[in-house]
């Protein structure tokens, strides 16, 4: 008879099952084994007492072991039945990817390729045929016109298409909807309402955004692992997915969770380059896999930051100006921050009495000064600072935007929007960086404001005392430690400073609660 142990208990408790039934199955029996009835029921009533003491112990929890050890052991079979690794490739070079008037004239569903990345997925054949070997290949691919082409172009390189036990078009891995024509000089605008907006919630006039790209790469790559690859009748040791670059990083913030920030710092990769993911099941996940990818390395991502140095300072008249703001904000005249009423003055009593960090009912020319003062506070940061670039930003341990150690070696002055090899070699050729000269980094710039980067710099803080990191108390400027340690009462610590308080606790994202990084 089959048995759990309950919690705790040293002893097996038994299914209330009988012997095996004349199907082969097990049936449902009394103590004495009479198994009568239906479902194997004696007509004594003792297979329902057994029963009834089974499913006690069922709401009990004693049965709570087994039924995790049963629902891993499903999980890992699951795992088992997928391919070994997934392929994701880039089309090749198109006919939109060196002339950007023709989405004037031509959808960007028709766009095809050139002889270029006829070539191109040609050589990517060649280099598919060694990682796939001689196992059966799965292939998903996205039903815009150069990637059906990619497809050929990788069969007459070499890729073997008599191992192919599949095919699947999918919608869900289609570029990016950008509308459908793109009149001359939309490109150039877009680009520039982006950087304000953000990368990824962006949309352009009857188009998608990354967010919404990412809705359906998401459902894809679900389906694909649970459903899609699952049901095959013949297991593929490869999955080759030929997509659209930004499909492909989208599909990858998915698969590894990165946080917004982390997507805008990743590149697409180069026409008919791919990213190899290889099965892990020990962590029944998709892992990467440098080694067997084109080019052999994790994708390049790079994050402009600026190095805020103790040396520099912000220019006198920013400083003055944020000491008349501060005087302002301090006086007791508050009627000055109010156009005239008649009831002026039982306005000036009431707000005389709100502690400055109170957010209800707060009068807008009360925020207008807070506003001022954090842009103030912000532009002596900046003021202060010198942009760089921080390089193969995948790289950098989480929560990334608390790794100041790690950023040593990987920066290079400017911001640079170059390719690997450029910015490689401008690392080479960098001045070494004064760090015990560094005050703090600025991973945001003119993104955010003074207070929300005050509130990023102590991941895991209580909401006090992340206001007062912004703020200090009753709105004044906090006192600040310069030197590593734990801020003593009254203090915080100084953004960038490592603390010496322990090690971090992180979520499942391996991230710091409170922000993703």
């Amino acid at each position: 008879q089959a048995g759990f142990a309950g919690p705790g208990a040293g002893t097996a408790r038994p299914f209330p099952m009988g012997p095996p039934a004349a199907d082969g199955g097990q049936s449902l029996s009394a103590p004495d084994g009479t198994g009568a009835g239906p479902g194997g029921l004696g007509d004594g009533g003792g297979g329902s007492e057994e029963l009834s003491q089974f499913l006690a112990g069922l709401g009990r929890g004693d049965y709570d072991a087994a039924l995790d050890d049963l629902s891993r052991r499903q999980k890992l079979l699951h795992w088992r039945r997928l391919p070994e690794r997934i392929v994701l490739l880039r089309h090749g070079q198109s006919e939109g990817n060196v002339n950007r008037t023709i989405y004037t004239s031509k959808g960007d569903a028709h766009l095809e390729l050139t002889p270029k990345g006829l070539r191109q997925a040609r050589e990517a054949g060649a280099r598919l045929k060694e990682i796939v070997g001689s196992q059966p290949i799965f292939i998903v691919v996205s039903p815009f016109e150069r990637t059906l082409q990619t497809l050929g172009g990788l069969y007459q390189g070499g890729l073997p298409e008599e191992q192919v036990c599949g095919v699947h078009v999918s919608s869900q891995i289609r570029e990016q909807e950008f509308g459908n024509f793109q009149t001359v000089g939309l490109h150039q605008a877009a680009r520039a309402e982006q950087d304000v907006v953000g990368r990824f919630y962006y949309r352009r006039p009857n188009a998608e955004s990354s967010a919404d790209v990412y809705d359906r790469t998401a459902a894809f790559w679900n389906e694909l692992v649970a459903e899609i690859l699952p049901r095959q009748q013949v297991r593929a040791g490869t999955c080759l997915i030929v997509t659209h670059g930004l499909t492909m990083r989208l599909i990858l913030m998915n698969v590894f969770q990165w946080s917004v920030e982390t997507f805008e710092t990743v590149w697409n990769v180069d026409n008919c380059c791919h990213i190899t993911l290889r099965r892990d099941l020990d962590k029944m996940t998709y892992v990467a896999c440098p080694e067997m990818s084109f080019p052999p390395h994790l994708p390049w991502a790079t994050r402009s930051v600026w190095v805020v140095f103790k040396s520099r300072q912000a220019s006198a008249a920013t400083r003055e100006k944020l000491e008349l703001l501060k005087k302002f904000k301090s006086s007791k005249d508050w009627g000055l921050l109010r156009p005239d009423s008649p009831t002026r003055q039982s306005d000036m009593a009431l707000n005389r009495k709100r502690p400055a960090y109170a957010d209800e009912d707060i009068p807008g020319h009360w925020l207008e000064i807070d506003r001022a003062i954090d842009e103030t506070k912000n532009r002596m940061l900046q003021e202060r600072a010198l942009p760089y670039t921080a390089l193969d930003y995948l790289t950098i341990p989480q929560p990334r935007t608390l790794q100041r150690e790690a950023l040593r070696g990987r920066l290079v002055p400017g911001h640079h929007p170059e390719s690997r090899e450029k910015q490689l070699e401008h690392a080479a050729k960098a001045e070494v960086i004064d760090w015990d000269d560094v005050e703090m980094i600025d991973w945001w710039g003119p993104h955010l404001s003074y207070q929300g980067k005050m509130m990023r710099s102590f991941a895991g803080a209580t909401p006090r005392a992340l206001y007062l990191a912004a703020t200090g108390p009753d709105g004044e400027e906090p006192k600040r430690k310069s030197a590593r340690g734990s801020a003593a009462p009254g203090e915080v610590p100084d953004p960038g400073v490592v603390s010496s308080r322990g090690p971090m606790e992180y979520n499942l994202r391996g991230e710091a609660p409170r922000f993703p990084h």
